[in-house]
């Protein structure tokens, strides 16, 4: 069993490397529109971007090679690291009677163990091979784009390029789903991580079950549960079969499936419940207050559910701006037109004023709402210092979007 805490935070380090990774496809897209010069005709402009796409394509295969062993080497670290701590959590009740267990991993427990590790990681370099193939389309459309725009007559060319650099930053790097659906990068690799390592830890805990002749297990639960979750959470249930007491744990929490616990974006679980020796770890009352609308904010009245979409919501736009920021400065660095830098400058500006505004407005919230403001979630680049710090966004254009705030100002 792995805590909501734990399940929360655990993949904060991991992210950081693929946000970082996300800001690079950003700012390199920028360099190569602002590399475009003026524009030519219809054919030449095409061969021109073709060109400059395969480049880019080799850019980001270097950048995935570079980062491709530290996240290997991170996701081994954190699947075991998390085993250890599952087994801990399912033998807390019987060491609390003074049982001897011994919380070691057993064969078959490794064997799943590595078994996940490797799948895992398997899907990360599909993922992130595949927000390589999908950044070239990426980068012919907002060049396409920019063309389009220029050549009508409806805009100058300094603005037709900064209008590409934002709308490519602001789409970022994706992963293209089956049927046309897509999620930014971050997004996708939580979600296949998340989702790997809470499955895990549930496989984990059934062959300790098993071991064990559990029949119970017990859930655990978090405020901020999703509404067909909260149905379940913090409750008791058979293994094998039900009674009038404890209902079946498959058919009440669809587990094993994606919509139920250890699903997609999952942070419940669940351990071996002894009735008799274990004590239920969550009141009825504390249940009823997790899904309990008590938050005031914009007249309404929230749940923590209900919190925690809005909070999430600030930051993907927070993390939007800083992709779009750093592609600004990327572009003006590359840039030799003063009057193309003049036109992104001020672009830039009034995004570092938006970027502040939404800030406060988050942190206004959190306070409103009593919650936590998490800044790992609105990083463009999250990781961590040889002092395990977490790192600002690109710190030097973190210091021009604070000082262009204060100019406008």
């Amino acid at each position: 069993m792995l805590t909501p805490e734990y399940l929360n935070s655990c993949t904060d380090y991991l992210l950081g490397m693929y946000d970082a990774l996300n800001q690079s496809i950003a700012e390199d897209i920028a360099r190569r529109i602002v590399k475009t010069g003026q524009m030519t005709d219809s054919a030449k402009w095409q061969v021109k971007q073709l060109r400059e796409n395969g480049e880019l394509m080799q850019d980001i295969v270097k950048d995935v090679a570079r980062i491709s062993g530290k996240s290997q080497n991170e996701v081994k670290r954190l699947f075991r690291d998390s085993a250890r701590t599952g087994v801990r959590y399912d033998a807390q009740p019987l060491l609390k009677a003074g049982y001897d267990i011994d919380l070691k991993l057993s064969p078959a427990m490794n064997q799943v163990l590595e078994a996940a590790i490797a799948k895992t990681n398997g899907n990360i370099h599909n993922l992130t091979m595949t927000t390589g193939s999908t950044t070239g389309g990426l980068y012919l459309e907002a060049t396409n784009l920019a063309y389009m725009k220029a050549t009508s007559g409806g805009f100058s060319y300094y603005e037709a390029i900064r209008e590409a650099i934002k709308q490519a930053a602001k789409d970022g790097g994706y992963v293209l789903y089956g049927k046309g659906n897509r999620s930014q990068l971050d997004v996708a690799i939580r979600r296949s991580v998340l989702t790997g390592l809470n499955q895990t830890a549930g496989k984990l805990t059934e062959l300790y079950a098993e071991d064990m002749d559990v029949e119970y297990y017990e859930t655990t639960a978090h405020a901020g549960a999703r509404p067909s979750h909260a149905e379940w959470q913090g409750r008791v249930f058979k293994i094998h079969g039900s009674s009038p007491d404890y209902p079946n744990f498959v058919d009440s929490t669809g587990y094993g499936s994606g919509s139920g616990l250890c699903g997609w974006n999952c942070r419940h679980s669940f351990y071996p419940y002894w009735p008799g020796i274990s004590s239920p770890a969550y009141s009825k009352e504390r249940l009823a207050e997790y899904d309990r609308a008590k938050y005031s904010y914009n007249g309404d009245m929230l749940t923590d559910y209900e919190c925690s979409q809005i909070q999430r919501a600030y930051e993907r736009e927070i993390r939007e701006i800083k992709r779009i920021l750093s592609s600004y400065d990327a572009a003006m660095q590359e840039s030799r037109s003063e009057a193309q830098i003049q036109c992104i400058q001020e672009d830039f500006t009034s995004e570092s004023v938006k970027l502040k505004k939404k800030e406060r407005e988050l942190k206004n919230f959190c306070n409103d709402t009593n919650r936590s403001y998490d800044s790992a979630r609105t990083q463009v680049v999250a990781y961590k210092d040889s002092e395990g710090r977490i790192v600002n966004f690109g710190r030097s254009t973190a210091q021009k979007a604070v000082w262009a705030n204060k100019k406008s100002n």
